[in-house]
């Protein structure tokens, strides 16, 4: 009885760990029926004697097979390539000359310095590194690419996932970057970053409610969920994608309602902005008391394909500030429209950060401003073959950034605020994508930057490719 019984259990307990038991062979399984047969008949008044003794068997058979499932998984990629910019690499131009003979007066008696363009338009791989940084007076800026626009190849990353499970419904993941450049004064050049370091709590019985604690993934728009090399169909992020992929820490909880996950709802409480740590306005860890409070709604058409529209927004105490009267926002909606072939994708956004106000203290954080009137994209993927696949993406940028507060400029002082970035750019983008085997994808991609509105013309496109290979 005992034998048939744990027998009968073994498949039971495996399948509630996640383990599919291996059959016995059809002839053990047919001795093993008629024994249990035989053995039920004789000992069928002893069943209340052996229940313990069962009970107690499961449970060690469960943490048998439980014991036989790996509790932590390491993946990743390394993500290598080629790349080719226009010019210096760089991707902005500085307004000189007379006040009467610049192409935005208006900013000359008010900052200092006055550069048109956009530092980050010359992406050379998926973490949105450009190409190179210029040379702006008053600046000391890490570039890490310096490419002076000479063509090279590049490892753009290597990644390692540790996923643990550390309990029945309780995940946790960990994302470390390590990035190879070129290291001067007989010091490496090597850095690496954690973008990843989160605790994840299925709540429920269909687990379709998730609460994150740590440094996870933004909930503004959708670009967050491609921004990884092997997650991305393409190569380089789009221009609005400084604004939404970065990971914030705090908490964040996001909830998936109705058939086939027609409603999904995420909220996050963190230290700071979805910006990428590299840019402006990002901090890590807080320097003030107020907190960023996000949070998306989105909806899915019943159709065949999935067909969803979302909106989403962020509102909190601006990053690097010492006191939270400053506030920074974000609004923005997003499509997208999947099917196993082909996929459209499209988001808008627009924010604002008010910058310093009066004079900065001795040993303050300086905390630039942003007015961005409006930027998105609209992007098309599809797969021609199994192997072959093309990208095409249009995408635009209209936005102010500065530092100092222009309202203590004084010209007869002869005082001004530090700088400001003009920014009216579009790109277009076309991309091949070929996938070799499931671990090893080639991508090639060109970009080709523009500008409108009384921005002159930069020579700033940007040919790159990347050989991702996953494990």
């Amino acid at each position: 009885m005992l034998a048939a019984c744990v027998a009968g259990l073994l498949p039971a307990a495996a399948r509630a760990q996640g383990f599919d038991a291996p059959s016995p062979p059809p002839e053990e399984a047919a001795a093993e029926e008629g024994d249990a047969g035989d053995a039920a008949e004789e000992a069928a008044p002893m069943e209340d004697e052996h229940y313990e003794e069962l009970k107690e068997e499961v449970r060690q058979l469960r943490g048998v097979v439980a014991g036989r499932r790996p509790t932590v998984t390491l993946s990743g990629y390394a993500d290598v390539g080629f790349y080719a910019a226009q010019g210096d690499g760089s991707g902005f131009v500085q307004d000189l000359g007379p006040a009467d003979m610049r192409r935005f007066p208006q900013y000359a008696s008010r900052y200092g310095w006055v550069f048109l363009g956009d530092l980050l338009s010359t992406p050379i791989n998926t973490r949105g590194e450009p190409a190179d940084l210029g040379n702006p007076p008053g600046a000391d800026r890490a570039d890490l690419i310096d490419s002076n626009g000479a063509p090279g190849f590049i490892a753009n990353e290597v990644n390692l996932t540790l996923t643990g499970v550390l309990a029945e419904s309780v995940l946790a993941t960990s994302s470390i970057n390590f990035i190879p450049r070129t290291g001067s004064d007989f010091r490496l050049g090597d850095v690496f970053d954690v973008d990843l370091a989160q605790l994840e709590w299925l709540v429920g019985r269909e687990r379709r409610t998730s609460i994150f604690v740590g440094k996870f993934n933004s909930v503004i728009g959708i670009e967050y969920q491609e921004r990884k090399s092997n997650q991305r169909f393409g190569i380089t992020p789009s221009l609005i994608a400084r604004y939404t992929v970065g990971t914030p820490i705090g908490l964040k909880v996001r909830s998936k309602l109705g058939p086939n996950d027609m409603f999904i709802l995420a909220g996050a409480l963190t230290n700071g902005s979805s910006v990428i740590e590299p840019f402006h306005f990002y901090d890590e860890t807080d320097s003030n008391a107020g907190k960023t409070g996000s949070g998306r709604v989105a909806f899915a058409f019943p159709f065949r394909h999935r067909l969803e529209i979302g909106v989403s927004g962020m509102y909190g105490a601006q990053d690097r500030a010492l006191d939270s009267s400053g506030v920074m926002w974000f609004q923005g909606a997003d499509l997208q429209f999947l099917t196993p072939r082909f996929q459209l994708r499209a988001e808008v956004l627009r924010g604002h950060s008010d910058g310093e106000r009066g004079a900065v203290e001795v040993g303050a954080k300086r905390v630039y401003g942003l007015d961005l009137k409006g930027g998105g994209y609209v992007q098309a993927t599809a797969m021609l073959t199994w192997m072959f696949g093309v990208l095409l993406r249009a995408e635009f940028r209209d936005a102010l950034v500065w530092l100092g507060d222009p309202m203590l400029s004084d010209p007869a002082a002869m005082t001004t605020a530090d700088r400001i970035y003009v920014t009216k750019s579009w790109r277009a983008t076309v991309g091949l994508r070929a996938v070799i085997t499931e671990k090893l994808v080639v991508k090639l991609e060109y970009l080709h930057n523009g500008e409108y509105g009384n921005v002159p013309s930069i020579a700033n496109d940007v040919f790159t490719s990347s050989v991702v290979m996953s494990y």
